[in-house]
């Protein structure tokens, strides 16, 4: 199971260190636009030699709170390598252009899980986001990968398909998947949740070469 084993707070944002089954993951939350520049510059530096078949593989993750009939997205996460943000969109006042065209750009694959409503949560957001395509969904890859096997993954839970495809287990709650995104500050479990999420679908659609079904 996934726990935070550090964490440091900052004027402007809080960076955990959460351990996943011995992986640490370095996690990002803030709401400042600044910080999310400089997540996105530094995260591609260090990855720079991580690219597959031209382009990167980016976990992508959307939440928002379920209270009224057409909630607005509260956060996006994204993840390359052990490195994941929580940009919190809820609280914050404006967006990087970098992060626009980060999304805009066709060289990146975006995946997660059950992941159908992610982009047009962001097209309609505050800021309006667009995307090159719709993020892919890794139930779908998980299936054509494992499809000798007796399980049917396009209806898996995010547990099983991370439990097949990374041979660990992780517990991504429905409770807290429908709690209270838009709070200033996220419990532990949302942010433990928020970033094993964008972290399981970047480890998986790169082990799938997710780029493949794009």
């Amino acid at each position: 199971m996934a726990i935070i084993v550090d964490r440091d707070s900052f004027y402007t944002h809080d960076i955990y260190t959460v351990n996943l089954h011995g992986n640490e993951i370095k996690v990002t939350v803030t709401a400042n636009v600044s910080v999310v520049r400089k997540w996105i510059y530094t995260t591609l530096y260090f990855n720079r030699y991580d690219i597959h078949g031209g382009r990167f593989v980016v976990g992508l993750g959307v939440q928002w709170t379920p209270e009224c009939r057409d909630p607005p997205a509260d956060t996006i996460q994204l993840c390359i390598g052990s490195r994941c943000l929580i940009f919190q969109l809820a609280h914050a006042t404006n967006v990087p252009r970098i992060l626009r065209s980060f999304l805009e750009n066709p060289n990146h694959t975006f995946v997660g899980f059950w992941n159908h409503s992610d982009r047009q949560k962001l097209e309609t957001s505050e800021y309006q986001f667009e995307m090159y395509r719709d993020p892919l969904d890794l139930r779908l890859c998980a299936e054509a990968e494992y499809e000798d096997d007796d399980d049917d993954l396009a209806r898996a839970s995010v547990n099983e398909i991370v439990e097949k495809c990374l041979g660990y287990e992780v517990e991504q709650r429905k409770e807290i998947s429908m709690s209270d995104w838009s709070d200033e500050v996220l419990s532990d479990e949302q942010v433990i949740y928020a970033s094993v999420d964008a972290y399981c679908a970047f480890r998986i659609g790169k082990n799938v070469k997710a780029w493949k079904y794009t």
